[in-house]
């Protein structure tokens, strides 16, 4: 393009701003690697990280957001654009022709955490569930980085997906069913019909026949969305009550939850006993 077309398409916003120096076409949503390609045009000697580098290995990332750049010297904020500056190890970085972005390993390490408590569980629940990486993986990593800025909160989710939750979103339902004081659950219990075993069930009252699942942020694609109907056929089919709860049931509404469970506990005592 000559430099008048180009003037002309930002004149008339077919261009637009998008990030820094970066521009992109009004009408076109950015693509994964968008946020990578800001940095560069913006501070060639950044690395794009946290949200930029999570989009562009096509984790969950908040957003809106800022694109974020790991840079070496002090930078103003631009336009969209946060400089950061924190430690990365040349093993820490992949590149790509001008592109640079934190390794999808360092990349999880930093978002869980750097990004804000929910966000960074959303992905720790996203990753696990994936398998993307272990929950021994993602302690090896962070063992081998005692000082990184961010650890409480790693050490902390970590923790809370361990001790028998499967996921941070099942440790939020143990967290639930504590506080409101509801006893008689056993977690990861497996349950059987007349054609073996159906599954382990995340929570299971077993003398009321009561199983609650959670739908861990709904990323498990077509195949696992079959499964969980199928199991949940087999466990009504056996006697059982099925409640199911999602992440935003649990993070933003606790209270109905446990209003819920107990509801259903209620309902089912009294079918037992009279």
């Amino acid at each position: 393009m000559t430099p008048e077309q180009v003037r002309h398409r930002r004149r008339t916003g077919v261009w637009v701003r998008f990030a820094g120096a970066a521009f992109r076409q009004r009408d076109r949503a950015p693509e994964p690697w968008t946020d990578a390609y800001a940095v560069a045009l913006t501070w060639p000697d950044g690395v794009a990280c946290l949200g930029a580098a999570a989009r562009f290995h096509h984790l969950p990332a908040p957003a809106p957001a800022p694109v974020q750049a790991n840079v070496p010297h002090s930078r103003r904020a631009q336009l969209n654009m946060r400089p950061m500056r924190y430690a990365l190890d040349p093993t820490d970085v992949i590149r790509f022709d001008d592109l640079a972005v934190t390794t999808l390993n360092r990349t999880v390490v930093d978002c869980i955490g750097l990004l804000p408590r929910r966000a960074a569980e959303e992905l720790l629940v996203w990753v696990l569930t994936r398998r993307i990486l272990s929950h021994d993986d993602l302690c090896t990593l962070i063992a081998a980085r005692p000082r990184l800025v961010g650890n409480h909160q790693r050490h902390g989710l970590l923790a809370m997906a361990a001790g028998g939750a499967m996921s941070v979103a099942e440790g939020r339902l143990h967290v639930i069913l504590r506080r409101a004081g509801i006893t008689g659950w056993v977690t990861d219990e497996p349950i059987h019909d007349r054609r073996g075993l159906i599954g382990s069930a995340d929570v299971v009252f077993p003398a009321e026949l009561l199983v609650i699942e959670v739908d861990g942020m709904a990323y498990h694609g077509a195949a696992r969305f079959q499964s969980d109907r199928s199991r949940q056929n087999r466990l009504v089919t056996a006697g059982y009550t099925v409640l199911r709860f999602t992440w935003a049931d649990l993070v933003d509404r606790p209270a109905m939850v446990a209003d819920q469970i107990e509801a259903a506990l209620r309902r089912a005592r009294r079918a037992r006993s009279g």
